[in-house]
């Protein structure tokens, strides 16, 4: 299965020297830009305060991360182009006070919304509390700033205006919205509902995670259970989602889906989505500007493009009990997206990276 994060173990530490080089290498023509590497860390290293400096000898973001199993990994972000490679080094010791880019949380005042948001995008997905809608599907709020601003905006209560750094433009309802993996039964999307127990797992300044657990809910004749989370790295428009589908069946006919408002261009390829439309959520489109919404299926997957329900979605089939690895992306054109084709083009791309992880060498 091929992860959006590039992965290497550290097999050897030598002697008792208090650093490790690493050599990050970009296979491809495409450019990487702060794209997020992980390292698993050796014995030695667990538990301690890590710094890490790039070729230059500047210091960069970093946070450890430890998985289920108790094993640590250092992530950080490079930036490299095609066909390129560059040397960095992480070394114990105190590492610069550096502001959190990626940050995510549950807002139980708002009726048990769960946020998230890095520097680019941010957005929510709906909790027990909530009425309606009740879906997988995702709300997206669109910023024209860096700040990280969920907290104000839940604060003032008034984000379906623009007060000069973005708004909530965008329609939901009882759809799949900006991007969700839901079962299918025969042509018809099972939207699925809000999640019922949450957990956040990590909040930056790299990387803000969360776990979600839904009720049992039913599918044609089957029954379901479901389990997701979510990975949102600084400096990028692309989410990480992984679902888990447990049914009474063998295998689930899912689609990884966004619902279709007012559509002005539309693109897709074997494993990516990509397409724009005016304000959703909005008296006045022309004045709130034109959203861009993306997909990206792990390519592991034969996925088929079809319109269901008024979704785009890429059809397939999964085993019950196994993850599906897909990613959903926005942009707004007040906030940095400069046309439906430049969309189309960034997507096309982040589908070759998710497949195209960067190589990681220690020395």
């Amino acid at each position: 299965m091929k992860i959006f994060t590039s992965t290497i173990m550290l097999l050897t530490f030598v002697g008792c020297s208090p650093s490790l080089s690493v050599t990050i290498s970009n296979e491809t023509a495409i450019p990487r830009t702060n794209e997020t590497v992980s390292v698993n860390l050796p014995q030695r290293m667990k538990g301690k305060s890590l710094a890490i400096h790039d070729s230059s000898g500047t210091q960069i973001p970093c946070q450890v991360i430890m998985d289920n199993n108790g094993d640590s990994s250092l992530i950080f972000q490079v930036s490299l182009d095609g066909e390129t490679s560059s040397n960095y080094s992480v070394t114990i010791g105190d590492k610069a006070d550096i502001a959190s880019k990626a940050y995510s949380r549950h807002v139980p005042e708002r009726m048990d919304d769960y946020a998230y948001e890095n520097n680019l995008i941010a957005g929510r997905i709906y909790g027990p509390s909530l009425k309606d809608p009740r879906t997988f599907g995702q709300d997206l709020w669109l910023k024209c700033t860096e700040r990280l601003i969920i907290d104000e905006w839940f604060k003032k209560g008034d984000y379906h205006h623009n007060h000069g750094e973005g708004m909530d433009c965008y329609k939901v309802a009882n759809t799949l919205g900006g991007g969700a993996c839901a079962p299918l039964v025969g042509s018809h999307i099972i939207v699925g509902d809000n999640w019922a127990t949450q957990e956040r797992l990590m909040n930056g300044p790299v990387r803000t995670a969360a776990r979600f657990t839904h009720n049992e809910f039913k599918a044609g004749d089957a029954r379901i259970s479901a389990v997701r989370s979510f990975e949102l790295d600084a400096n990028t428009r692309m989410i990480h989602w992984t679902s888990t589908f447990q049914s009474d069946n063998d295998s689930i006919d899912v689609v990884l889906g966004a619902v279709l408002h007012d559509v002005v261009s539309l693109t897709h390829g074997s494993n990516f989505i990509a397409f724009t439309e005016k304000a959703s959520d909005s008296k006045n489109p022309d004045q709130d500007g034109n959203i861009s919404i993306g997909l990206v299926l792990d390519p592991d997957y034969n996925a088929d493009f079809k319109i269901l329900d008024n979704h785009a979605g890429l059809v397939f089939k999964v085993k019950s009990g196994d993850p599906i690895h897909y990613w959903t992306a926005s942009g707004w054109s007040q906030g940095g997206v400069e046309s439906p084709e430049a969309w189309a083009s960034y997507m096309e791309g982040q589908a070759v990276i998710v497949s195209k992880p960067l190589k990681i060498k220690v020395n």
